[in-house]
């Protein structure tokens, strides 16, 4: 009797132990980041040790209950890559806006002040004369236009 009794727990042990090892190696191909390793390894010890526990030692139900916590690790870490992803992509476009803001700013305060002391030798005003001209219907009386070029 006492021999059955010690075989029961080695082979506890070893399964318990192949399950461990089977998750560390699984989790391995998770990705290079440490805190994935280490949740699909801690999701899997832990489902192997309550499949184990619940089951009284069927390694198939241990092994089944180690897969279903890497698969519940996996998904809390895609549930919070998805949000991360979601923040990312808000400040990005928040960035994008608040450039585009700025350049506009920065445009008009340029008009604004004028040509600059320095910019007036670069600067010509070019009159382009316009036709008399139909738009829409409304007859347009002949006239000219301005074009500053600064070069």
């Amino acid at each position: 009797m006492r021999g059955s009794g010690y075989n029961g727990r080695v082979m506890k042990n070893a399964t318990l132990l192949i399950s461990v090892l089977a998750s560390a190696l699984l989790a391995s191909c998770a990705g290079v980041s440490p805190t994935r390793i280490i949740g699909d390894t801690v999701g899997a010890a832990g489902g192997a040790l309550i499949g184990n526990k619940l089951s009284n030692g069927n390694p198939l139900i241990t092994a089944a209950a180690a897969g279903g916590g890497v698969l519940l690790s996996e998904s809390l870490q895609a549930g919070s890559n998805a949000s991360k992803n979601k923040a990312y992509d808000a400040g990005y476009e928040k960035a994008r806006s608040d450039s585009a803001k700025q350049q506009f700013q920065t445009l008009i305060d340029r008009q604004r002040t004028g040509p600059q002391l320095d910019d007036r030798a670069h600067v010509r005003l070019l009159a382009v004369p316009l036709p008399e001209r139909q738009e829409n219907g409304v007859i347009l009386a002949p006239s000219t236009a301005t074009i500053r070029i600064q070069e």
